[in-house]
């Protein structure tokens, strides 16, 4: 016979992400972060922007249909964070173990350089990367990526990419299978190749193809 006892499960475990910093706390010292740890959602108070010392962050949208939609991702020397009003439009994350430096939203603590000049590149790179997405197919999407993250590590033939596939499709506009795939075709047709056990390691053999590619 069965017993009620023997229904009983053992309790659900959910996962939850480590809570974001305050920023306040930390103001002009950098912080380590974990991969996926929350820096800043969206509504929360504009209280410092950054810059990113190591790693890479991501910064992204969710959208009615609760679709991740991946803006930017933010390499060594980026800054991020500036916002036109006073709450957050967006969420960031680390992307995998990184440090960022804080700078609080007062005239007192912003670094050398124009936040002007700062917003003024962001918005051009953002201008650049729609545009090169425009009705491109999703092998042009994939090269067109593979181009920006190579323009990161300039005079290397070989560099990482530390972002998963998952954070590619929602960055592109493409499902994880399509992503794949268009790896593939660059890797058969001899333009890249993959490297390592996640395959995330990029050695671009036909740099001239993948420009090409990209355009």
């Amino acid at each position: 016979m069965l017993h009620v006892h023997d229904l009983r499960q053992e309790p659900i475990q959910v996962p939850t992400r480590p809570r974001a910093f305050e920023p306040a706390a930390h103001a002009d010292q950098t912080i380590r972060l974990k991969q996926d740890q929350i820096v800043y959602s969206e509504g929360q108070k504009v209280l410092a922007f950054y810059q990113v010392e190591a790693g890479a962050i991501r910064i992204y949208r969710l959208m009615p249909d609760g679709h991740r939609h991946i803006l930017s991702f933010c390499a060594k020397g980026d800054w991020f964070g500036l916002e036109q009003g006073d709450c957050r439009a967006d969420f960031a994350e680390a992307v995998c173990e990184a440090r960022i430096r804080p700078f609080a939203t007062t005239a007192n603590s912003t670094p050398t350089g124009s936040l002007l000049n700062i917003a003024l590149a962001n918005l051009a790179k953002a201008q650049s990367r729609q545009l090169a997405m425009i009705e491109q197919s999703a092998l042009k999407r994939v090269a067109v990526f593979i181009e920006e993250m190579a323009e990161r590590h300039p005079g290397e033939s070989e560099f990482d990419l530390m972002m998963c596939r998952s954070d590619v499709a929602d960055y592109l506009g493409l499902t994880i299978e399509t992503v794949a795939r268009s790896f593939t075709k660059l890797r058969e047709r001899h333009i890249i190749r993959l490297k390592g056990k996640l395959q995330r390691r990029v050695q671009l053999m036909d740099r001239d193809a993948l420009a090409a590619l990209a355009l």
